[in-house]
């Protein structure tokens, strides 16, 4: 059923007429369960045509989305011209695959369906823009390389939303330990001591282009969402391998060792589920989580892995809200034969990331780079969109691309196995 809801929506809708293709790349969204989907296009965007086919299940998520984007059309500076082309009724997906009237599809949404979804779209014919994460259990690992084989052989692209490399604090760090003479090579390190440890701090609640954000219910449920390890991590092992094996693709299959993993929950009181997703109450689905009235999500927790001889730890921690004043904080820490990289948001850079290397002198030295200098996280989203679209235009996608995403996911998805099974294990207690 066609645009069938929604009637403020669709004055803003149908405002907008399409322009036609003219040989530009046509976007498609499927099922835009996050606000991810709608960053995409937070501005308009060169080579894309500006009139989008939406196919989703009718919901509070398809609203919450279409108005995001007419927000960004309707902002006073640098407005945006999207036309949204709605298709909501429950065979959303199979209209999506029978009708393909796009090139490339946007996934953004209940990640349960994620891998299912990417399969079906390349085997529909479909060019895929994902955001993370792709897989949250072995099982959607396994679908996930059967739709890279199958885009392999169609001549199809997938390709991940990975915002963190156009970072310009990223890229610095990327130099730096890449840098011989002030670094020297990566320490190999030990499960004690790794050769790169991060942590990254995250917040349920928290604005969106300048709006608190309403979370969906599922997003609580860690078989919809995924566990932290299986969600945040991604970002993070992506940053691992970019940086530390520059243009070098890492193959799970000899190159990688997952040597533990643990994970345990964050509590969130019925207030704070309120706030947080305007619902009354617990959804059922949930009920098994709940103790003593309290909603148990399993977002935190540590994988420890090699990639040849450098161990890395990395470690997400899932808070409800940040306190007044401060933000998300990130800890990184990388060990080199001649010096020490760190990044450093907290308290002491008033949640500020800040780089600091510490050479063979002792002397902790910040690397200056002005605040006017860094994008903000949403307006990575183009730059991973124009990456896409390049490759779709005909510029070969490097192996490492896709070696590097099945790697990471085998980490993540193989260390939510070993998490859960170490719950199970008699004596074995939960890593807090």
């Amino acid at each position: 059923m066609k645009n069938s809801f929604l009637p403020a929506c669709l004055i803003f809708l149908t405002a907008c007429s399409p322009t036609g293709d003219g040989g530009q790349v046509r976007l498609a969204v499927l099922d835009p369960g996050h606000f991810h989907a709608a960053l995409v296009q937070k501005s308009s965007i060169d080579g894309v045509s500006d009139t989008v086919k939406v196919y989703a299940p009718e919901g509070p998520e398809l609203r919450q989305y279409l108005s995001l984007i007419e927000s960004y059309n309707s902002r006073d500076r640098s407005p945006a011209s999207w036309y949204e082309d709605v298709y909501a009724g429950a065979d959303y997906l199979e209209k999506a695959v029978t009708e393909r009237k796009a090139d490339a599809v946007v996934l953004a949404g209940n990640n349960r369906l994620k891998s299912e979804y990417i399969l079906e779209m390349v085997k529909a014919g479909y060019n895929v823009l994902a955001d993370k994460p792709m897989a949250i259990d072995t099982n959607d690992f396994a679908m996930l390389e059967e739709a890279y084989r199958i885009a392999d052989s169609s001549g199809l692209v997938i390709y991940e939303l990975m915002t963190e490399r156009y970072d310009t604090l990223n890229m610095t760090v990327r130099s730096l330990v890449n840098d011989r003479e002030c670094f020297g090579t990566m320490s190999e390190g030990t499960e004690d001591n790794p050769s790169v440890y991060m942590k990254s701090v995250h917040h349920f609640y928290k604005n969106v282009s300048e709006e608190p954000l309403t979370r969906p219910q599922w997003y609580y449920d860690v078989r919809q969402q995924g566990e932290g390890i299986a969600d945040v991590t991604t970002h993070l092992i992506d940053l691992v391998m970019w940086q530390c094996f520059p243009d070098r693709p890492v193959d799970f299959r000899k190159d990688v060792r997952i040597l533990d993993a643990g994970h345990y929950p964050t509590r969130i009181t019925p207030d704070q589920f309120r706030l947080s997703t305007g619902a009354d109450r617990f959804p059922d689905y949930l009920s098994g989580y709940v103790r003593d009235g309290i909603l148990e999500v399993c977002s935190n927790g540590f994988i420890l892995f090699r990639i040849d001889t450098l161990t890395v730890r990395l470690e997400v921690i899932w808070d409800f809200e940040a306190p007044a004043g401060t933000g998300d904080t990130f800890t990184a820490v990388y060990r080199g034969t001649e010096g020490l990289v760190e990044v450093v948001q907290d308290e002491s850079t008033d949640y500020v990331k800040q780089v600091f290397i510490t050479g063979r002198d002792g002397v902790r030295r910040m690397i200056d780079i002005p605040c006017g200098s860094r994008s903000g996280h949403e307006e990575y989203f183009n730059k991973v969109t124009e990456k896409f679209l390049e490759y779709l235009s005909g510029t070969d996608m490097p192996l490492w691309e896709k070696e590097n995403t099945l790697s990471k996911y085998m980490i993540t998805t193989s260390a939510v196995k070993i998490a859960s099974a170490a719950d199970r294990a008699p004596g074995r207690t939960v890593d807090r």
